[in-house]
This record gives structure tokens, sequence and C-alpha cells, in this order.
């Protein structure tokens, strides 16, 4: 009998789950068996001459040749059997796939052409009612896997008659045929994965495509009965899961197959191939005895994962993939049912790193039950194997796929792909942490993950001489001495080889410092792009001095300006003449300052002049200045509970000035929980980028700013649930200093101008 099978395109949502370039897998497997009794023809549309990647004015990806070009490939066939994916959007009528099927039926009106599944381990197999009535095309469909059903329907003529038939376990996958990569065009095919890397625009891979790159199994099925996973498709209700495995020999005839190929990676899809250690380590060694790289994309049991198995991995595998799927031990054991220790994760990070081998954690949050304290819990615990073991963390909604228990029971929404739920858009009915709650944890989660890749900004503390007193001064009563120039270039030198091309200058006031703009002159030369100098600006009355600094290569320039008065900055700054100079060195440096150099203001907010910030707003527009730096009190150096507003207060007040100036100045607001100004978080995210800022001090010791201040934060019972906390290390405690009564007054310290 004349067998045409077709592994059809697809198209995909640019956040997509699973592996949809190698899922010609089934395709190729189910031509093999196949062929061992009919002649059978295999058209891939991921390896003919046009197959590649384009982007769809929807926005989505296809994937393959054009339908055009698949049909053109026809041939006489007595049946045709269609692989039908995930990623054809079951139940929905897919556009791709219903485009094909109508070509199909033009030009084989009397040929029966049945849908298969073409099962694979690692791929989410189909489990959609109404596919046939979506497409009216084809006369059956059958669902799981077909190997065995296919067959049996050719030989018994059944396969004329419509129907959808829930396809039957392979029992002895060793009876399996290898897959019949001779029936494919591998240089087409090699062509195709190159250009779907290419055009995703995607990179590092966390599972590359290299070389070339064919798709195995080594088993199919899992024994474990997690509600989010979909293996063992098929099994009834009561059934116990099971893992079916390939033979050694079996596994070495696959492997030697792709070998002779020239295979140079292996995509292994099982579910879990490590779940049996005689399996798993003949599988490994089999591999590293061929010399071929490798990658177990839907991951390994962290439990089952020995330091052993991580050094034959090392060189050959670019990530291994483990799944914690929530940081609390009451989430995995009662939710999800994993039957997994969470320690078991955090020793595999710690025999990853050692063996130096790269390794992904994958997340959920949303799930049914979940606390906004247990969200809290997983992305705490996701971000602390990161910091310490640099496991890239993979956190995405809990999305309930047909099939599963996680769906079971449940209202599902009705979507057109899945792919976008896991990365965007929460859809897990009844969770207790609504969706625009979990929105919010994954985007300060992902934020913070961001800020996480080592450090893009220096900040370099210059000097600790200063000419003014300020009440809340963080360097306080530090020896007020100059940095060390040779060191201060070496520290500059030492950045910028990190690849870092930001630098601020600060003090106590770095224009004190004669090396200030030598300083400058030297970071622009060996690279630094943007050059900051914070400043109180008094040198810069004299416009000479403001003509030089403002020239000398920075790019910005931030006068600290603490009142939109005389006598309210004095009081915060201890110097009565300070305004004056201040605000004459603002207007020196704006009328010198060249084009490209962006200059600003800074007020840190206290007892004294919080209330006043509208008007010092209103200063830095009058003045010409277009940014505004908020700051709230830092418990270091002079700053106490004395000079402190009340939290609250002033950031009403602060929400307020946004309001009425955000639309013609930049706006910035450092040093306060997001729980304050709820309405402005895009504003406050200087914060969580203080990660990625280190600090030299004048001594010469550098610290990371983000850790470095949040050894002095306090969390408090409400943090516990708050979707920002990721990051926020929760409130500033200052120290609890009684006003004295004899605080000076604004009247008593400034002399009339």
């Amino acid at each position: 009998m004349r067998v045409l099978v077709i592994h059809p395109p697809v198209s995909v949502a640019r956040d997509f789950i699973d592996y949809p370039y190698v899922s010609d897998l089934g395709a190729v497997q189910l031509a093999a068996v196949l062929a061992t009794e009919h002649d059978v023809r295999l058209i891939n549309a991921y390896a003919l001459p046009g197959s590649t990647l384009t982007w769809r004015s929807d926005g989505r990806a296809h994937l393959g040749a054009a339908v055009d070009e698949v049909l053109s490939e026809l041939s006489a066939a007595d049946v045709v059997v269609v692989a039908y994916t995930p990623f054809h959007r079951p139940p929905h009528r897919d556009d791709v796939l219903a485009s094909l099927l109508t070509g199909l039926r033009s030009a084989f009106p009397s040929v029966p052409v049945w849908l298969a599944d073409c099962h694979q381990s690692g791929q989410h197999y189909v489990e959609a009612d109404g596919v046939l009535a979506a497409y009216p095309e084809a006369t059956g469909w059958v669902k799981y896997e077909a190997e065995v059903t296919i067959p049996s329907l050719l030989a018994s003529g059944d396969f004329r008659n419509a129907a959808t038939i829930a396809g039957i376990e392979v029992p002895d996958l060793d009876a399996l045929p290898p897959p019949a990569w001779n029936l494919v065009d591998l240089a087409h095919h090699d062509r195709f994965l190159s250009r779907v890397v290419s055009g995703l625009g995607r990179g590092p891979w966390a599972f590359p495509v290299d070389g070339r790159t064919l798709p195995m199994v080594s088993s199919r099925g899992c024994p474990f009965t997690c509600a989010h996973c979909s293996s063992n498709p098929g099994r009834g209700p009561d059934a116990i899961k099971t893992q079916r495995r390939f033979s050694a020999a079996a596994i070495d005839q696959r492997l030697d197959a792709l070998a002779q190929l020239g295979t140079t990676r292996v995509e292994l899809l099982d579910e879990m191939a490590n779940v049996n250690a005689a399996h798993f380590d003949h599988l490994l060694s089999a591999l590293v005895a061929r010399d071929l790289r490798f990658d177990l994309p839907n991951g390994v049991r962290a439990d089952y994962l020995e330091p052993r198995h991580l050094q034959q991995m090392h060189g050959r595998v670019q990530t291994v993939s483990v799944s914690a799927e929530s940081g609390s031990q009451r989430v995995v054991d009662s939710v999800v049912g994993k039957r997994l220790d969470l320690g078991a994760i955090t020793r595999a990070a710690e025999n990853a790193q050692a063996a130096s081998v790269p390794l992904m954690c994958h997340f959920m949050i949303g799930l049914p039950g979940e606390t906004a304290e247990e969200v809290n819990e997983t992305l705490a615990f996701a971000m602390d194997l990161h910091d310490r073991f640099d496991v890239h963390p993979a956190v995405q909604f809990a999305t309930p796929l047909p099939g599963t228990q996680l769906a079971h029971n449940r209202s599902l929404p009705v979507v057109s792909d899945w792919g976008p739920h896991f990365q965007t858009a929460p859809s897990q009915p009844g969770a207790l942490v609504p969706a625009t709650e979990l929105i919010k944890f994954k985007a300060t989660f992902d934020a913070r993950l961001a800020c996480s890749t080592g450090p893009k900004k220096l900040i370099m503390n210059v000097t600790y001489v200063c000419n003014n007193h300020c009440t809340f001064c963080a360097v306080g009563t530090r020896t007020q001495i100059h940095g060390h120039p040779p060191r201060q270039r070496e520290h500059l030198d030492k950045y910028r080889r990190l690849g870092v091309d930001m630098v601020d200058f600060d003090g106590g006031e770095p224009t004190l410092n004669p090396e200030l703009i030598p300083l400058i002159r030297y970071s622009r030369a060996i690279g630094y792009q943007r050059i900051n100098v914070t400043t109180n600006g008094r040198l810069c009355f004299y416009p000479d001095f403001a003509t030089k600094l403002v020239r000398s290569g920075l790019t910005t320039l931030l006068f600290s300006v603490h009142g939109p008065d005389a006598q309210t900055h004095a009081q915060q700054v201890g110097v009565a003449e300070a305004y004056e100079q201040t605000i004459g060195g603002i207007r020196n440096s704006l009328a010198s300052a060249p084009p490209g150099v962006d200059l600003g203001m800074n007020i840190t907010l206290t007892k004294g002049n919080y209330q006043k910030l509208d008007e010092v707003a209103q200063l830095a527009w009058d003045l010409g200045l277009r940014w505004l730096n908020i700051q709230f009190l830092t418990p270091f150096g002079r700053a106490t509970s004395m000079i402190a507003p009340d939290t609250q207060a002033a950031a009403d007040i602060t929400a307020a000035v946004i309001d009425r100036w955000h639309t013609r100045m930049k706006l910035q607001v450092i040093n306060l929980p997001f729980c304050f100004m709820p309405n402005h978080t895009h504003l406050m995210m200087g914060d969580l980028a203080k990660l990625e800022r280190h600090m030299v001090f004048v001594n010469n010791e550098d610290v990371n700013l983000g850790q470095y201040l949040a050894e002095r934060r306090t969390r408090k019972p409400v943090c516990s649930g708050c979707p920002h906390a990721v990051f926020c290390g929760g409130f500033y405690e200052l120290e609890n200093v009684p006003e004295p009564p004899w605080l000076i007054s604004a009247e008593d310290l400034v002399r009339p101008i």
C-alpha cells in the first residue's frame, strides 16, 4: 500500500512552550514503522528547500515550508497520514493545518486522510474534543501513540471509516525500528534548524541547535504523578503510571544510527530520562563513547541526579534542567504531588556548580491553593539558587493543560494558544492570588533577575571632604580625606574590563577633590560612555570651574538641592550661603553645558523640607532643569529618626508632585518601598537597579550597592505576601533619636542675603 506521511508546518506564538522545531520526530518514527510493511513516502515540512522560520503579520512564527511547497511534493497515495501536534492549537481550527488539509482533499478527493498524534515523549500530547469537527477534511484521528494503531487500521481496511481512535501504547519499544531519517533530506533539515535559531533571535540558547542536531528518545512515559504533567496519555483514571525504556542495546543501535548520519548534538526528548539509574548511566556512557553533545530539554529529576552524571555531562550539555515547581514544600507535596524534597534541588545546584555544568530550575506560580506568601517563597528560593549557585530560574505561570490533573474538573479558559499563558498571561482558574497580582510577582522577579547579571555601573566616592554639613549625610563622621588617584584609576580599569561603561563620581563633595576632572577624562579615555557627577554645586558658583566641569567629558551632572529657598536649604545642609552658591552654580553650568550633557536635581526628604517638595520641583523647572530625583532617607551616617519625616506623609506628597509634574519632567523615587506609592512603582525601580551597581569607597573597599543597603532593611509581616518582596528588602529603620529642644531653626541659621 502506498502511504504518504506528512509532518506539516506549524505556527507558534513568540512565547511558545516545548520544542516545536524538533516535533517532527513522531512523524519520522511512524514512517519507519509503516515502511516495514508498506511503500512509504515522508514529506517533512522541516526538510524541504524552503523550510525556514518566517514571522507572520499576526506576530506568530511559521515553522517549516510554506503549505504550497508541501503540497507540491505530493505523490500518488492510497492513504495519507498527517502528524497532528499540540502546536496546531487543538481543538481550534488552525489556519496552517486547515490550509494543508484543504489542499490534500483537493488533490486526493477519495483518499483517506488521517490525523495522528505521532506522539513522542516530551511533547504535550493532544487531549481535546471536537478535533474532527474542526477539520472535516480529515477522515479520522488517532490520538496518543500511533505506531501500533495506524498499521492495524491499514491491515484491517478500517482506515476508510471515519473515527476518533485512542492509540495503543507500543508495549515493547525495542520492537520499533530506528526513526526513518533516511527518508529526510538532512541537509535541508540542518538549514531549517539554523534558520530557526537566527530567526528567533534568542541567545544564548539553553538548549542550542548547532551542527547536525536531531531528536531522540530513550524512554516513554514517567512514573511520577505531578499535577501539571500530561505524560502517559490515555491512561485510565486509576491506572498506575509507568515508564517504558529502550534496552541498552537499542539505545546503542539508535545512537550509532545517528552518529552515522553525522549527528553532532542529540536532543533527548524523554519526559524523565533519569528515573532508572542503570538506564541513565548507560545512556550517558553511550553518548560520551560516541563523542556526542546532547541536551535533555524536558529535564531530569534533581533527586536522581548524581555527581557522576554531572561529570559526564560536563562539556557536552549546554544546560541541565531540573524542576522544583515551587519553593514551598507544602505546595510541592500537597498541590503538585511531585514527591520531591526541595533539599535535592539545592544539592543538585551545589553539585552542578562543582562540575561546572550550567543548571536551570523550573518553577510555577499561581497554583491552586497557593498563597501570596508561598509565591514569595518560590521566588525567594529561585533567586537564592541563582545568587549562590548561578542557577538560571525559569519561572512560569501555572497553566492547566488539557489532560493534566491540574485541568481535571476545572473550567478552563478558551485560548487559541497555550504558549503565552506560561509566560505572560496567568490562566489558572480559582487561584488564590489574582491574575493581576501574579503578573506583578513575575514582572518584579524578571526585573530582579535582569539586575543580577553582574555590575553595570560603578559608583566611586572620590573624597569624604565636604563643604556642607547635611543633617542626613550618609558619610557621617568618616575621616575627611581624598581618595588615592592611582588606586581609583585601577578600580576604573578593573570595572571597565568587566564591561561596565557607566560611572558615577560621588563623595563627600567630589568637586573638592582636585583629581575629579582628571578622573573624568581618564574614564572617557578608557571607554566609559556615561559619566555622572553628583555635587552640591557650590564650586560651580565660580564660572570658570563650572565651564571646566561640564566640558570635562561627563554626560550628566546632578545638583543636590534640599529646599526651594535659602532658609529651608540651609537648615538641611548647615551652611548659610550654600543656597546662593548652589543655585548660582546651576545657572553657570546650564549656560556652559555643551549638547549631550544632561543636568538634573536631587533632593533628600527630611522633616524640614518634604512639605515643600512641589516648590522644589517648580524651582528645578524655573531654572531650566527637567530631571528631579526624590530620595528618602537611608539609615547611614547622620540620618536618624530626629530628621526623618513620616514616611507615608512624605510619600503622599511625593505622589501628588509626580501627578503634577510627570508629563513635563523626568522623575525618580529612591529608597522607598513600593507599598507606599503603589500607583507609581514604575518610577521606583531605581532601588532595584542598585543590584547592578558597585560602590568603591575612599578606602578602596568595594561593595554591591544593593546588598550593602539591604543590610539595613527590616522586613515586616506585610512584606510576606507583597509582590515586590523578591527585591525589596523591606523598610529602613532609622535610629530612634529624640529631637533636642535646642534644635537650630532655619531663621537662626540663615543670615540675610
